[in-house]
């Protein structure tokens, strides 16, 4: 993939949820801001009202994204929101232009679907906010990790270590998403291929019980079993707002507490904590790069670049 450069084209579809102008615009300025270019897809701003709100009807949620992965010129596309509707298209897609011209998919929450899709073929993606941001806005760094990630290719973080973490080290190739969006994909050819890699985990607005449910299926499926590590990011909104006094927290302790239960019987690392997801502070991830990461002085160092 291509380090972004001054004039380089990122373009914006919406290939799920239904999205505004408004939306989009903190997206628009910060790839105005740093001296690039920008294309939204002719139907993002589409409504479509089917079971859910989507951008559009398949047809035309499609006709953008292949819009976008065919284009000769543009160096990455950025998702303008999550939602739900990837599932839909993903089956549709061709890739033969797209090889020829790769370029960087942005995005996290259901376009899970696209990074699995692309990372199981062997393409690198980015794991990071979408255009449109959450109610309670993005720290800094959520953008400056993006930023980073678009025109160094590499990222380097360093957050506190978790009560729950097992072992010091651990280094691979990264993969992984939205837990529920994994869940949804078990059988077919868009799930990549998790052996020998590290599985990065979030999510949000689940019942406990559901997220017990999505883990045990995994290890049913068999897909866990030669996982190299486990990253575990954001899980909030967990549960019933009433009933649940950590609702807020970004990293739910019993909805951490359950996962550690069934990861219990793999024995690799396991990281907590990690700053990504549906949280204030999403940083970017390069999905199929390599990561390092190690424990010093009581702090987790993470490094992340193209394989």
């Amino acid at each position: 993939m291509h380090s972004l450069k001054k004039n380089d084209k990122i373009l914006i579809v919406a290939p799920a949820g239904a999205v505004t102008k408004e939306h989009i615009q903190p997206a628009i300025k910060i790839i105005e801001d740093h001296g690039w270019k920008y294309e939204i897809g002719k139907n993002t701003f589409n409504s479509y009202s089917f079971g859910y709100n989507y951008s559009g009807k398949p047809k035309e949620r499609l006709n953008d994204l292949q819009w976008a992965l065919d284009h000769p010129e543009a160096k990455a596309i950025w998702f303008a929101r999550g939602g739900y509707g990837a599932v839909q298209i993903v089956d549709l897609l061709n890739l033969n232009k797209f090889i020829k011209h790769p370029k960087w998919l942005i995005g996290y929450s259901d376009n899970t679907v696209f990074h699995q899709h692309f990372n199981r073929r062997g393409f690198p993606t980015l794991h990071a906010t979408v255009c449109k941001p959450l109610a309670d806005g993005h720290s800094d760094e959520t953008f400056t990790s993006l930023i980073n990630a678009l025109q160094k290719n590499k990222l380097n973080y360093s957050f506190n270590v978790h009560p729950l973490n097992k072992g010091n080290s651990l280094e691979g190739t990264v993969t992984g998403g939205n837990l529920s969006i994994l869940y949804s994909l078990i059988g077919s050819n868009s799930l990549d291929l998790f052996d020998d890699k590290i599985l990065f985990i979030e999510d949000w607005y689940e019942n406990f019980y559901h997220i017990d449910r999505i883990l045990i299926s995994l290890k049913r499926a068999g897909v866990l079993n030669k996982v190299k590590g486990f990253l575990i990011g954001g899980f909030t909104r967990m549960d019933s707002k009433e009933d649940n006094i950590n609702y807020n927290n970004p990293f739910d302790n019993e909805a951490y507490l359950v996962i550690d239960e069934r990861l219990k019987s793999f024995d690799v690392p396991k990281i907590y904590g990690f700053p990504a997801g549906h949280i204030h502070d999403c940083r970017a991830i390069i999905m199929n790069g390599k990561i390092s990461i190690k424990i010093e002085n009581n702090k987790i160092l993470f490094s992340n670049s193209i394989s």
